[in-house]
C-alpha cells in the first residue's frame, strides 16, 4: 500500500478530493439523500467529513512532497486557510450558481471545523508516524541508500 501511495504523483490526490468536494457541494442530489433516513445535523456532519478529508488530503501530500524533510508550520496554515476559504467559496458559488442550495454560515462553521480538526490532529499526532512509516519506503531513501554504497566502495 505504500508503494501505491507514493507513486502516484503529488498533488493528484489533493486534486480528486477538491473536485469530489465541489462535485457534492454543487450537485443537487448526488447520493439521493431524500431516501436515506437521516437525522438533524446531518448535513452539517457531511460538511465536516468533506472538509477533513480535504485537509488530511492536502497536508499528507505536502508532507509526501517534503519527505524525508519536516514539513514548515506556515505552509500547513497556509493550506489550512486554503480549505476554509474553498468552503466560503461553495457556499458562494451554492448561492449564485444553483437554485436548489443556499448560502448557510452554519455549512460554512462545520467546514472550519473539519479542516481545523483535521489539521489539529495531523500536525500534532499523524504527520510524525506518516513520515516515519513512508521515509523507507521513498525515492529518496533509496538515493541515499545507493549513494552511501557507492561511497563506501
Amino acid at each position: 500500500m505504500k508503494r501505491f501511495l507514493l507513486s502516484i504523483p503529488t498533488g493528484i490526490l489533493s486534486l480528486v478530493v477538491t473536485a469530489l468536494v465541489v462535485y457534492l457541494s454543487l450537485a443537487s442530489d448526488p447520493f439521493d439523500v431524500n431516501e436515506l433516513p437521516t437525522f438533524p445535523g446531518f448535513d452539517k456532519l457531511c460538511h465536516f467529513i468533506m472538509y477533513f478529508a480535504l485537509e488530511c488530503a492536502y497536508l499528507l501530500d505536502y508532507a509526501k512532497l517534503k519527505l524525508p524533510h519536516h514539513t514548515r508550520l506556515n505552509i500547513e496554515l497556509a493550506l489550512t486557510a486554503t480549505a476554509a476559504v474553498i468552503g466560503l467559496l461553495m457556499e458562494v458559488a451554492q448561492l449564485v450558481w444553483t437554485s436548489y442550495r443556499h448560502f448557510d454560515t452554519m455549512d460554512w462553521a462545520a467546514d472550519v471545523a473539519g479542516t481545523v480538526v483535521a489539521f489539529l490532529l495531523l500536525h500534532f499526532l499523524l504527520l510524525h508516524y506518516f513520515r516515519k512509516a513512508f521515509y523507507r519506503s521513498s525515492v529518496h531513501y533509496r538515493h541515499e541508500r545507493r549513494r552511501n554504497r557507492h561511497s563506501l566502495n
